[in-house]
């Protein structure tokens, strides 16, 4: 009886073990024109922000960053850089852009299936006297990307949420690498 329970017990470790190695062989990496990328990589982009503090109130933005890695399922953001904010609404209508900077940078991404995660995406923005919002100092701990063509990516779109926040936007590609890099 118990050399039969060890033998049971064997073939579960080596299914649980083949599950685990199937698992992982199909997680998505990062690839260059469907080849796994093995080499270090940066994306310049360039796009729009529209953040919102407590409801309709808020800024239309535009935004630079700039992605990098070096392969695998991982990623960093490793610049985010607010170019101008040129509309308010709601309360935030006639407000203007004071100051913006990216914190905690690098910002980690992790390659899902057919979307990206940004971790600790974190902006503080101030703003010039006479606005009903001084300062906007927020830390979003996950940011879905969804890629318009994940194994060809040209442009990404974003949404990140957290009490009384919101920011979502867009970004494209820019240069010879849009559509060069994508995941799989």
């Amino acid at each position: 009886m118990k050399i039969r329970m060890l033998v049971v017990l064997a073939g579960l470790v080596v299914l649980a073990m083949a599950a685990v190695g199937t698992a992982s062989a199909s997680a998505s990496v990062w690839k260059k024109e469907g080849v796994t990328l093995k080499s270090f990589v940066e994306l310049g982009m360039t796009g729009g922000e529209i953040f919102e503090t407590g409801g309709a109130n808020g800024m239309s933005c535009k935004v630079s960053a700039t992605l990098t890695t070096e392969g695998g399922s991982v990623g960093q953001i490793t610049s985010f850089k607010t170019v101008e904010c040129p509309t308010g609404f709601g309360t935030m209508t006639g407000c203007t852009l004071a100051s913006s900077e990216a914190k905690g940078l690098p910002w980690s991404v992790t390659v899902n299936t057919s979307t990206l995660t940004i971790a600790g995406m974190h902006v503080k923005r101030t703003f010039n006297a006479g606005c009903a919002v001084t300062e906007t100092n927020k830390t979003v701990t996950s940011t879905t990307v969804t890629l318009n063509t994940p194994t060809a990516i040209t442009e990404m779109s974003y949404t990140g949420e957290i009490t009384g926040y919101k920011a979502f936007g867009s970004f494209t590609i820019e240069g010879t690498n849009s559509g060069k890099y994508g995941i799989g």
